[in-house]
């Protein structure tokens, strides 16, 4: 590591920053003079304690935008690297948590109609099936057992730049990490890959002229038809062509799929219902078409935010300048550099004329960053299922399937060994881990462990151990000891 080159960044007594320095001799005599303090450990960040000047040569900054990571570099004039980093964002995390909110969500609501249903019973208001005038529709609505409440998803009106949660979070991360480098270093230029991207030479890339209107599914009555013909009408599974063929959707519609080919796959009649009936069978099929699935979730991401962050940094910026992507893919080929993030940054922000000696990117330090969850006010963590056991063997879970359950529930279980088999089980309640165990810290917060700072990954044993980024083990909670409070946007 030692000819790996990294600057100390500085801020002025009144809070701007100034010029990156490598003079680490000065450093440590102002630190331990008293004439500056420590503000961030990582990238090494000191303010002034007395006046100075607040002279500055001009920076350039190089983003390299993306859905999973971002590349970011910071260089002089001259084409002297002083900052290099790359970004994890949470773009998974944040899908995972909107698909994990709307399985509460449908539950809460089913419970709901269990109880209106159960005092409609016990009031004797209850009724096979209605038809009702609902206001703001107008054919009749058929209802079963109850009488419904007034419609009020048709008042939802999305105000101007609505953004979907996950587009949201990516718009926001690049934001902050904007502004935290904005917050060590004097910026005076910004350059901003701008790409948009083309779904459809992404699909094709020999496609052009009146082909863009001529889909896939020309020819063809619906998907469905085009799916068939697609497999060959042939069952996916069991390889048969006789018998009647049916389309499946790899990803259920209540679950959030779609009608695209890319989530229908072809079977037979006996084997859609084995698949449903089948987790295992399920999940076979699933690994099968795992290939055609292809989704373009990056590229449709980057194509909404980007113009929101470019309009966000000519606010921000006297100068913003925008390059593309095959710009970038030049340089890279004519330097003959490798395919990294940080890399791409540089390229982004570039001139040839000023790539030289100064720009060796293999010898300076580039700063890994991680955005973590700031806020969690969800006070269950954790619901264990409900667990039968048969001589010490779990054999079912739960009365019935919850949302992604793999596993055989008790009605399952019931049916194929009969409801004899009910006296011999040993039934293990469920039980709600509750979030105030996990109080002292959070994810993403800088503990210190032996005279070592790590940062927070996650719990085990109910809160009593922690585990850090980049290492396996877990250790105690009570032998860490917290520096810094999760920030968001962490620098590990």
């Amino acid at each position: 590591m030692s000819n790996i080159t990294t600057n100390v960044y500085i801020i002025s007594k009144s809070g701007k920053p100034l010029m990156p320095t490598k003079r680490f001799r000065k450093v440590r005599l102002l630190l331990e003079s008293g004439l500056a303090k420590v503000v961030k450990r990582k990238p090494f960040t000191i303010q002034l304690l007395y006046q100075t000047t607040e002279y500055t040569q001009d920076l350039i900054l190089g983003i390299d935008p993306g859905s999973s990571e971002i590349g970011l570099t910071v260089r002089k004039s001259d084409g002297e690297v002083v900052f290099a980093g790359e970004v994890e964002t949470r773009k998974t995390e944040v899908s995972q948590n909107m698909t994990e909110r709307k399985m509460h969500r449908r539950s809460r609501r089913q419970h709901r109609r269990e109880k209106s249903q159960k005092r409609a019973k016990k009031n004797k208001t209850i009724f096979v099936e209605r038809q009702y005038n609902i206001v703001g529709t107008e054919e009749k609505l058929h209802c079963k057992y109850i009488k419904p409440k007034k419609i009020k998803f048709l008042n939802r009106k999305r105000g101007e730049g609505w953004l979907t949660a996950t587009a949201r979070n990516l718009l926001d991360t690049h934001k902050n990490i904007v502004h935290q480098i904005e917050k060590m270093m004097p910026i005076s230029e910004v350059y901003l890959e701008y790409g948009k991207f083309d779904i459809h030479k992404l699909k094709k890339p020999e496609i052009k002229g009146k082909e863009y209107q001529e889909g896939r599914k020309k020819g063809f009555l619906n998907s469905q038809a085009y799916v068939l013909c697609r497999d060959q009408y042939r069952c996916q599974l069991c390889k048969k062509s006789k018998g009647i063929l049916q389309v499946h959707h790899l990803l259920e519609v209540h679950n959030g799929g779609s009608n695209n080919p890319e989530n229908l796959i072809t079977l037979c009649e006996q084997c859609h219902k084995k698949v449903h009936k089948s987790s295992k069978i399920a999940t076979k099929v699933k690994k099968i078409f795992v290939n055609i699935r292809t989704r373009y979730v990056h590229t449709t991401l980057l194509n909404t935010i980007i113009p929101y962050f470019y309009e966000w940094l000519k606010r921000r910026f006297s100068e913003v300048f925008i390059t593309y992507g095959y710009e970038t893919k030049e340089k890279r080929r004519k330097f003959a550099l490798e395919k990294k993030h940080y890399i791409d940054a540089y390229l982004i922000s570039m001139k040839d004329d000023i790539f030289n000696s100064h720009s060796n990117l293999n010898d300076i330090e580039v700063y890994q960053y991680k955005q973590f969850r700031r806020h969690h006010r969800q006070i269950i963590h954790a619901v264990r299922d409900r667990n039968y056991k048969l001589e010490n063997k779990i054999v079912a879970k739960n009365r019935n399937k919850r949302m992604g359950q793999l596993t055989d529930s008790l009605t399952d279980y019931i049916k194929i060994r009969g409801k004899q088999i009910l006296s011999q089980l040993r039934i293990l309640p469920g039980k709600k881990v509750i979030r105030s165990n996990f109080k002292k810290f959070s994810k993403g917060d800088t503990v210190k462990h032996k005279g070592k700072a790590c940062v927070v990954k996650g719990y085990g044993e109910m809160g009593r151990s922690i585990g850090f980024v980049g290492q396996k083990q877990y250790v105690p909670t009570k032998d860490c000891t917290l520096i810094i409070k999760n920030t968001g946007v962490v620098c590990l």
